[in-house]
């Protein structure tokens, strides 16, 4: 279930919701159009960063299911949110309430959005969508006692895989447009995107997306022939800059640091021009609110009317 929400781009949860969540509960196939119903499912809760506790078993008890089968699933945002999931008592809906956001409507998640207890999305038919649900989820006592024991070991590794994975997914907003520079301690460019994934790969970057580990951070990278080489998924997120890595990153191979590379001997001032789409954000360095990095404007220019790189 959440691998295929994770791999459909047209109705995805915002990346600041899934960054701000502590636990996740995961309601399948829920029988609606009746007026209470009553499924079983799971929860699990971030213990830190990637690393999510083992699934537990729940129950929802409720209403307002619309379509006669769907997936409910539960973004709880809160410390308090979480404790009432872990005390068997998350009172979902029930009150005056925001749409819980999408992509798809809600580009730039507001701080109102994100100070919610929890948010409420159903999947049905392929679409995901804000959630009327409203009722109890408590931890399902036919199972409680046998929970150690219940899941053999290898469906909870797959499905705490599935999580992270789909924790680690964006709908990219923009893109955010890199150089190499040099790698540390050795003074040259790199070589090949070989060279850049292992650099990345031992600074930490590495990402689980979709069942795969990648380490470059970056999506794109531009060779210095004029070639784009692929990184990581579109969907994945990047490691590029801090606040930005839902946008797509986009790498130029080359040092382009007027202070290393003043003659622009150490990669060309003016590489291969690629078509961009324009309907994307467009960031280069220096840019507001961007973490800083030695990017040089003066060696590295976007002919933003013909939607350009160059």
């Amino acid at each position: 279930m959440l691998d295929d929400i994770a791999k459909k781009s047209q109705n995805a949860v915002p990346d600041a919701v899934l960054n701000s969540t502590k636990c996740v509960v995961v309601i399948p196939s829920i029988a609606g159009g009746t007026a209470n119903v009553s499924a079983g499912g799971v929860a699990s809760c971030r213990d830190a960063g990637d690393s999510w506790s083992a699934p537990a078993f729940v129950k929802f008890n409720g209403r307002g299911i619309r379509a006669h089968r769907t997936d409910l699933l539960v973004f709880v945002l809160s410390d308090m949110g979480v404790r009432a999931l872990r005390s068997g008592d998350l009172q979902i809906g029930g009150q005056k309430r925001a749409a819980a956001p999408l992509v798809s409507t809600t580009p730039v998640t507001t701080q109102l959005e994100l100070s919610a207890e929890l948010l409420t999305y159903e999947g049905a038919a392929g679409v995901l969508s804000s959630s009327e649900a409203s009722g109890v989820i408590r931890g399902d006592a036919d199972t409680s006692d046998a929970i150690p024991n219940a899941v053999p070991r290898k469906t909870t590794e797959k499905y705490l895989s599935s999580v992270v994975s789909f924790f680690n997914t964006i709908t990219a907003t923009g893109i955010v447009i890199h150089h190499t520079a040099v790698i540390p301690g050795e003074n040259t460019v790199p070589r090949s995107e070989r060279d850049i994934d292992t650099y990345h790969r031992v600074r930490g970057f590495e990402i689980l997306c979709f069942g795969r580990v990648y380490h470059v951070a970056y999506h794109y990278l531009i060779m210095p022939n004029g070639r784009v080489k692929g990184g990581r998924p579109e969907r994945c997120e990047g490691a590029h800059a801090k606040g930005y890595n839902s946008y797509l990153g986009i790498s130029v191979v080359g040092d382009f640091t007027s202070t290393d590379n003043p003659t622009g001997k150490k990669g060309p001032t003016r590489p291969t021009t690629f078509p961009c789409n324009t309907s994307f954000a467009i960031v280069t360095f220096p840019a507001p609110n961007v973490p800083a990095t030695d990017f040089p404007s003066g060696l590295f220019w976007i002919n933003s009317n013909e939607g350009q790189v160059a």
